[in-house]
């Protein structure tokens, strides 16, 4: 009688794993968990870097009501941080993360917040000159939340600021690099007043040439029949559409030539994958 309740008891037991193992996981519930557990963490920079992908991974999945509450739990935190606790690139990173995300959380006034709180850190930083190399990341943000005229705007105030920096490579990379962008809000008068801070009206004008060949490889509509010549005959190519001498050397020799040197990148990146953006 013993032994067969045994086998009775073990084969309910055998069973009820089996039941378990075959139930379905809630893997949301999970995550939730995980935002938990990430908000007990101590360092401010580990925390917000949790919940930043947390957040990122609750939208991701088609929860932007839980992403905004995980979010508002970020903010929190970098708004308690001790002011060592963060360092101002962190700091700035993780308002413009916040507003990144919040705007793929459908929650603009919530981003819109945030990109107040990155501004008014952007304020802060002193000495003037210390902000060019963040402006960039700050102005993006700018641009997609409020629009050309206000990312403008912070650009031309920004290139006061790029007068202060001691050297002359410095300033002049971001004098290009701010006119780029003001070219891309459609403020050409803008972009020239910022590379006319320099004096030097050849640097000014082959500046302006090179931003204009850069223009036009984003736009290859714009290419020009120099161009397309160039192409087909470096790839040695005939057919009849094609002068059969070819382009003159002379204007072949100064369409390969290269471009006055142009910054590709200045400033440091301040948005969510650049800083705080962990791979599954």
């Amino acid at each position: 009688m013993a032994k067969a309740f045994a086998l009775f008891v073990c084969a309910t037991l055998f069973a009820g794993c089996r039941a378990r193992t075959g139930a379905a996981l809630d893997p949301d519930r999970i995550l939730h968990m995980a935002g938990e557990e990430a908000g007990q963490i101590n360092a401010p920079k580990e925390r917000l870097t949790r919940q930043l992908n947390i957040a990122n991974r609750q939208t991701e999945n088609g929860h932007a009501a839980d992403a905004r509450k995980t979010l508002a739990e970020a903010r929190s935190t970098i708004e308690h941080a001790d002011k060592n606790a963060l360092t101002d690139h962190e700091r700035l990173a993780g308002w413009i993360s916040l507003s990144e995300l919040a705007r793929n959380a459908d929650d603009k006034p919530f981003a819109n917040g945030a990109l107040d709180q990155a501004l008014a850190s952007l304020d802060n930083l002193t000495p003037a000159q210390a902000r060019c190399e963040y402006v960039l990341g700050v102005e993006r943000e700018v641009k997609i939340l409020r629009g050309d005229a206000p990312a403008a705007k912070l650009l031309v105030t920004a290139s006061e600021w790029a007068m202060e920096l001691p050297q002359q490579t410095m300033r002049r990379s971001a004098y290009v690099a701010f006119a780029n962008a003001l070219f891309h809000c459609n403020d050409y008068e803008a972009a020239r007043t910022v590379l006319r801070h320099d004096p030097d009206a050849a640097w000014r004008s082959d500046s302006l040439t090179a931003l204009s060949d850069r223009a036009r490889r984003e736009n290859p509509a714009q290419g020009s029949w120099l161009s397309q010549r160039v192409t087909f005959y470096a790839a040695g190519v005939k057919s009849a559409a094609a002068p059969a001498e070819g382009p003159p050397s002379s204007l072949l020799d100064a369409a390969t030539t290269s471009e006055p040197s142009l910054r590709e990148s200045f400033g440091k990146p301040l948005d969510f994958k650049s800083n705080y953006y962990r791979a599954r």
